[in-house]
């Protein structure tokens, strides 16, 4: 393997040959003329002055001499006096293996979050992109009276930019919904329940409770059918322990709405797969009716199906 070649493998673990760590590590070999004894700092200081174009401090040095000790790359023998500094073989290779396992971890880190995105761009709505790019370039306010909602887009706009994007860490959003709209070819999650979902990376408890159909194991399935095309970003959400999904136990007629904890909602007064016209209540407005829907939602809650593992289960033997 040629000198260059491995100058590149070794910065791609981290490891920068150029590095004031590695010129105090070059010195120890030097130093010690090889891997077979250990060097005092006055040896390694010596041999720094011989090889560096400039003068570096006794700080500077220890400092880098702690480092590649906590990184294991030399053995300190700190029993003698002055203590000692040396390089071993089974050291040095341990100390490489765990950089190689820490680059690794990032780089399967860093594809985990490129697939999110990826799968964000694949299911987002360009419509729904479009209003929130354009909320945020104007600078649209959160809504500060209670007030109806008319056409698709804007009922989408005000659930991203009210609960979505008002939501911060700490707050809890509920969502209340009738398994029926999955039945009525909902079809693939889009931008909306993405941006609701990713309000748990911020912090944000997202709780959804569905109400059955007739059949619990459909229902199950038209939810499970729902998150596919989300799976990255659902199981990303899922993992920070603020997002849970519950079936109700049994199919009732109550709200569909979002609210964001008991502060406002947002009460969908369609069914329909995609509600044109909804009302947004403010509890400064219409504090009975946010405190009866949260209530309702609370009760359906504490009895309801968690369905998050049953989902993750079905969603993972979908792919393979």
């Amino acid at each position: 393997m040629t000198r260059s070649k491995s100058a590149e493998i070794l910065a791609r673990l981290g490891v920068d040959l150029n590095s004031g760590q590695m010129m105090v590590f070059k010195a120890i070999i030097t130093a010690a003329g090889g891997l077979s004894k250990s060097v005092t700092y006055k040896e390694v200081a010596d041999a720094i002055k011989i090889g560096a174009d400039k003068i570096y401090s006794k700080a500077y040095v220890y400092r880098q001499l702690n480092s590649l000790e906590e990184e294991g790359f030399i053995i300190v023998d700190a029993i003698q006096h002055p203590q000692r500094y040396g390089i071993s073989e089974s050291a040095l290779s341990t100390a490489l293996k765990r950089k190689s396992q820490h680059s690794l971890s990032k780089l399967l880190s860093k594809r985990q979050e490129i697939t999110t995105q990826l799968n964000l761009l694949e299911t987002a709505n360009p419509e729904e992109v479009a209003i929130t790019a354009y909320n945020n370039l104007v600078g649209i306010s959160p809504i500060g009276e209670s007030t109806i909602i008319e056409g698709i887009e804007n009922v989408r706009s005000t659930v991203i930019r009210e609960f979505a994007d008002g939501a911060k860490s700490g707050d809890y959003v509920r969502v209340l919904a009738p398994a029926s709209t999955l039945a009525d070819g909902l079809g693939p999650g889009g931008m909306t329940e993405l941006r609701i979902m990713q309000g748990a990376l911020k912090g944000v408890k997202v709780h959804g409770i569905l109400t059955p159909l007739q059949h619990q194991e459909m229902s199950t399935q038209l939810i499970a059918g729902f998150l596919k095309t989300l799976s990255g970003p659902f199981m990303e959400a899922v993992s920070t322990g603020n997002v849970n999904v519950k079936l109700a136990k049994e199919p009732v007629q109550t709200y569909r709405m979002v609210s964001l904890n008991n502060e406002k909602m947002l009460l969908y007064l369609t069914h329909a797969k995609e509600s044109d016209v909804a009302a947004l209540i403010h509890r400064g407005n219409n504090a009975g009716l946010i405190d009866d829907a949260v209530s309702t939602f609370d009760k359906l809650w504490e009895n309801g199906l968690d369905v998050v593992e049953v989902i993750t289960e079905m969603m993972g033997s979908s792919k393979k």
